[in-house]
């Protein structure tokens, strides 16, 4: 077992992303710029709940696969095909850190 890897005290097991986690890190080597989740619903037709990636954060209580730094983006509200004003969207853009590369 390597040094950084935690073991949970109740079981003894070591802890490993599950399928979801694994696919979300696979779809985020793909974008080293970094991306939202709007963007891999888009692009990927894939919505991944924030809770089953946020144990994958670079947090105090996360494992530190991924960062997440919010971003906020501008967004056109459009009537009948005319912009009629915009407003601004809070997403968040998530990208790997150098251990989620790894992974």
């Amino acid at each position: 077992m390597a040094t950084n890897q935690k073991v949970n005290k109740a079981d003894g097991k070591v802890w490993a992303p599950n399928d979801t986690q694994k696919e979300f890190i696979e779809i985020l080597k793909k974008h080293p710029d970094g991306i939202t989740m709007k963007d891999i619903e888009l692009q990927y037709g894939k919505k991944f709940a924030t809770g089953s990636v946020n144990v994958l954060l670079n947090t105090d209580n996360g494992k530190g696969y991924v960062d997440g730094e919010d971003i906020d983006v501008k967004v056109d509200l459009v009537y009948k095909d005319v912009v009629i004003g915009s407003t601004t969207k809070h997403w968040k853009l998530y990208k790997l850190t150098e251990k989620g590369l790894k992974a």
